[in-house]
């Protein structure tokens, strides 16, 4: 798997010169910004930007064509007859099982948990086939969670959320977000603009929604784009950088006339 850390300009002009150097289309890589540019003041303190172009997994052929046979059987499995027990987390390891049992998938439930309050189902799978499960980017685990989901709120009143985890997926998910959120603050802090997030699944940008109101009460988030292309922008609450002098233009500009009145007047 080739691997390049490269530098430029812009982003833009460092991901070019990687594709080109390793001889890739941007469909066959994931790209990693290590450091934005930074323009600087008349080209004083510019800073060229930094990325690391990684060429994707493709080790095992046969594991896209799976994982888009898990996804077609989710969609076209049928489950108008299915009676609830008015047990939650058993209805849910039901519908998983059910499920996964079309895939010809062997697994076992490992950990359940139902929590009342948030009323979130938490099933973590065990399988040697996992694999097919948390392939690009677990698409096949989080359309199973998806498709879940769907079907044990239409059966149900009041918002039920489903969580399936293999392999520590998530744990390893909320670390790179974590990470990834860490990077956006202080680019924001240094440049004092907003920081977008590359695009991903709802439940990352959970995550980093829940992560930024509870730990980062500075900063704001919201969502743009459509379908797979959505994703959160971070940026710093307005009104904070109002209180805070050091932060606002306007405060500067006053703290600067009033030296140029008092230096005047003596």
């Amino acid at each position: 798997m080739k691997e390049l850390k490269i530098e430029a300009k812009t982003v833009k002009e460092a991901i070019e010169k990687g594709l080109k150097e390793l001889n890739l289309t941007r469909e066959q890589v994931e790209v990693e910004i290590v450091q934005e540019e930074k323009k600087g003041i008349l080209g004083i303190n510019s800073q060229n930007a930094c990325v690391i172009i990684r060429e994707k997994n493709f080790n095992k052929a046969e594991e896209p064509k799976q994982t888009k046979k898990i996804e077609k059987e989710l969609i076209l499995s049928d489950y108008s007859s299915f009676i609830k027990s008015e047990n939650i987390l058993e209805d849910v390891k039901k519908l998983v099982s059910d499920i996964i049992s079309l895939s010809k998938i062997d697994f076992k439930i490992t950990k359940e948990l139902y929590d009342e309050n948030s009323r979130l189902v938490y099933l973590d799978l065990q399988s040697k086939d996992a694999g097919i499960l948390l392939y690009d980017g677990a698409k096949g685990l989080l359309s199973l969670q998806q498709i879940v989901s769907i079907i044990i709120n239409r059966y149900y009143e009041g918002k039920i959320s489903v969580k399936i985890d293999s392999e520590e997926f998530w744990q390893k998910i909320e670390i790179k977000l974590k990470k990834d959120i860490e990077h956006a603050i202080e680019f924001i802090n240094r440049t004092k603009r907003p920081y977008k997030m590359k695009p991903m699944p709802s439940s990352f940008r959970k995550i980093i929604h829940d992560t930024i109101k509870n730990y980062y009460p500075n900063y704001n988030t919201h969502s743009v784009g459509k379908g797979k292309f959505r994703r959160v922008i971070i940026s710093q609450n307005k009104q904070k950088e109002e209180e805070n002098p050091n932060t606002n233009p306007n405060n500067k500009l006053k703290q600067s006339t009033s030296k140029e009145q008092n230096v005047s007047n003596n």
